[in-house]
């Protein structure tokens, strides 16, 4: 699914070259989402590259392609032009767990890719389907100790497979994974009553929390969420040290010239100081991010550290 922002920046574009634009191809930008629509990495990139598409010559535009929880489109990417006309955002999964999950992901995140930027933050939540017969984590928590339940997840590897299954195992429920292609198919299914439950980003699933169709009992944060106050914070429901956050960057392929990717740096960055960018943001329950290019190195090497012991340690594979 593609959605080009060109309308938006023929009408904010002058004559002037602005000193984000001169460095980048007289062409429009493609950023893949490693996603189908409707999920939080897919939500992040639209409204970002909505704002950030002024800032180029042809703007930008979204391309979703999902599948293997991002593998298939962070090894397109990889093998694309380096020279700043290709982009893909960047999750958890594919830039945190993925390379420690599968024998072989199709890509090396720290070789085949140079960092762009860091784009935003986000709680996860997990919910249950509306007529689950329990009433808080506690209750979920007894009722999969004693008999198997589903959890749906947007795909091997991500936030919303990794922090169930590694709470799972600490209290002794009983989880049968349900991957999915992304949280848009994901929330569909439990929004029918297809799976039990599901812990996804706060911006893809607020909506169907907010509208009753299903049911939040724990934010996996050491906080409370300020969009769902009454929802307790994982350590408030007796969970201690296994908060997740999940995170979203941009990606450009390897060997792009350091001028291009400074430049992209440059768009993107002045979009995410914007106050109209950064207050859509947290409406969809996320915290603007941004700075340089070295600090989505750092902050990716970290993750893939951490969450590659986290794999390894707890066992788990993808499926």
């Amino acid at each position: 699914m593609r959605r080009s922002f060109r309308a938006l920046a023929a009408l904010c574009a002058i004559a002037i070259v602005t000193p984000a634009a001169a460095e980048l191809p007289d062409r429009v930008i493609r950023l893949i989402v490693p996603y189908p629509p409707g999920g939080s990495t897919d939500l992040v990139a639209r409204v970002v590259a909505e704002a950030a598409s002024p800032a180029t010559p042809r703007g930008i535009v979204i391309e979703n392609r999902g599948g293997a929880n991002g593998n298939i489109a962070m090894a397109e990417a990889a093998r694309s032009t380096p020279d700043g006309t290709t982009l893909v955002a960047c999750a958890f999964g594919p830039c945190g767990a993925n390379p420690a999950l599968y024998a072989n992901p199709g890509y090396n995140l720290m070789a085949d890719f140079a960092p762009v930027i860091l784009t935003a933050s986000v709680r996860n939540v997990l919910a249950v389907r509306r007529d689950l017969p329990v009433e808080d984590f506690r209750g979920l928590v007894g009722l999969a100790v004693r008999q198997p339940l589903t959890q749906a997840s947007s795909g091997s590897g991500s936030s919303n497979h990794l922090a169930p299954q590694l709470i799972a195992q600490r209290l002794g429920m009983q989880l049968i994974h349900v991957p999915y292609r992304g949280s848009g198919p994901a929330l569909t299914d439990i929004v029918a009553g297809r799976v039990d439950m599901f812990m996804d980003n706060l911006p893809s699933i607020l909506p169907h929390i907010r509208s009753g169709a299903i049911r939040a009992l724990v934010v996996a944060s050491d906080s409370r969420a300020p969009e769902l106050p009454d929802v307790p914070s994982l350590p408030e429901a007796g969970v201690q040290g296994m908060a997740v956050e999940s995170w979203f960057g941009i990606l450009a392929p390897a060997r792009t010239p350091a001028s291009v990717l400074d430049s992209l740096n440059a768009a993107f960055a002045q979009a995410l100081r914007g106050e109209a960018l950064r207050q859509r943001l947290r409406e969809l329950g996320a915290t603007p991010m941004g700075g340089s290019r070295e600090a989505m190195r750092l902050h990716m090497a970290a993750e893939l550290e951490r969450w590659s012991g986290v794999v390894r340690q707890a066992g788990l594979r993808a499926e």
